[in-house]
């Protein structure tokens, strides 16, 4: 004898709470929050590393002369160094709590040092050469004489290219890698390296001699920077270019970088002339050929490197409509 069956009724989940909505989305914590948790923890470790440095008896010196606008390869070495370690570690907690792998944000190890690179490398200092000759072409730069020779010259430039590697790790993956990657998701790609790229010109403003046409120049190299990115997705062009751009800047022609100078470089040279040709303290960043120099390298790379297959959403552009 079969029974009537009757009607159950159907549980159904409560709507979320306002609370959650705030913070949670479709694909877990909101783009916004994980931002901001990422810049709060990096702070937290890039200042305790920072303080805990300053506080060791033979490195205390080189910060001391860093915060008085003079670099060392010494100072590069170690608070780089560090600092990439620290920004590494929490990258790798949010890539954990994302669930993504590491390389989705702009670095991947299968690249490294490869191609793009050198690609990068052969760019930045031929950025720099032809801003640095077209100064020069307008009686604004002398080259001087030889400040060191032998194997002085040697050692500084190995050291300063290694230290500028590592500065071009640090400050690309800083404000292009996990913090591009993260923005992008919430406001889209462009808004995002306009926000950083900002950020990394202000950042800049830090530095002793600099000023706010050199923070404009940082910022419209970061939106390059950004472009690279979005037609290679990665990093690696980015890193060459910063890294031998400023090796060119500091140590091959020897003048001001963001208003800061070094300790080993290889020329006696000066800039004499208005400060619009020479960028004055600030360096060749505040010429204006650094910024005629840069609409032509947006140009020139957007003719040379198409837009690339890349597995990272954000960076990948979407397909064109058919």
């Amino acid at each position: 004898m079969s029974s009537t069956p009757t009607n159950q009724p159907l549980s159904v989940a409560p709507p979320p709470s306002r609370v959650r909505k705030v913070f949670f989305g479709a694909n877990g914590i909101r783009s916004g929050w994980r931002f901001l948790i990422f810049v709060l923890l990096l702070l937290t470790c890039l200042t305790a590393v920072r303080l805990g440095l300053m506080h060791i008896p033979p490195i205390a010196p080189l910060f001391a002369e860093a915060m008085k606008g003079t670099l060392t390869p010494g100072f590069e070495f170690i608070f780089e160094s560090t600092a990439i370690a620290a920004l590494f570690g929490v990258t790798f907690l949010m890539a954990r709590i994302e669930k993504r792998p590491f390389r989705q944000y702009g670095l991947p190890l299968k690249g490294a040092f490869g191609k793009l690179f050198w690609q990068g490398v052969v760019w930045g200092l031929a950025f720099m050469s032809i801003e640095i000759f077209a100064i020069y072409a307008l009686h604004g730069f002398s080259f001087g004489s030889l400040a060191i020779v032998g194997f002085e010259l040697v050692r500084y430039a190995m050291a300063w290219a290694v230290g500028f590697v590592l500065v071009g790790i640090f400050e690309e993956f800083t404000f292009r890698g996990y913090a591009q990657f993260v923005l992008s998701e919430g406001i889209g790609f462009w808004p995002a390296a306009f926000l950083l790229s900002a950020s990394f010109g202000a950042v800049h403003l830090q530095n002793p001699g600099e000023g706010w046409v050199g923070a404009l120049s940082v910022t419209v190299f970061g939106l390059f920077a950004c472009f690279t990115l979005r037609r290679t997705g990665s990093l690696w062009f980015a890193v060459g270019f910063h890294a031998a751009g400023d090796f060119a800047e500091t140590f091959l022609y020897s003048v001001p970088d963001s208003g800061m100078l070094a300790k080993g470089h290889l020329l006696n040279s000066n800039f004499h002339g208005p400060r619009w040709l020479t960028g004055g303290t600030i360096g060749p960043e505040g010429s204006v050929f650094g910024f005629l120099l840069f609409l032509m390298a947006f140009v020139i790379f957007a003719w040379l490197y198409p837009p690339v297959k890349s597995e990272n959403p954000l960076i990948e552009p979407a397909p064109e409509p058919a």
